[in-house]
């Protein structure tokens, strides 16, 4: 399964990983393998998450990273990351 991060994702993986290695390079490492090790068992089929709706009323399925949850689509042979979002900001689902 190819697995692709949208723009939005991608960016907020750069803004957490870019914030963390100033106060603790040990946990943006982490967070940053916890992610990819994440997304490459959702990309394998090992389990999924529940569906959200996000405020723009895409309908995506979502997993925890603590302190991030992964939003994520799910095709045939795509794994698409649409966000990857911090859970104390204000939630970005309905």
């Amino acid at each position: 399964m190819r697995i692709v991060f949208a723009p939005e994702a991608d960016l907020d993986l750069d803004a957490a990983v870019d914030y963390l290695p100033e106060r603790n390079p040990v946990a943006a490492l982490q967070l940053f393998n916890d992610v990819r090790s994440l997304v490459q068992r959702l990309a394998e089929g090992h389990f999924e998450g529940p569906l959200r709706t996000l405020s723009n009323g895409a309908v995506v399925r979502s997993r925890p990273v603590p302190p991030f949850r992964i939003f994520y689509k799910r095709a045939s042979d795509l794994l698409e990351v649409v966000r990857i979002y911090h859970q104390a900001r204000q939630p970005i689902t309905r």
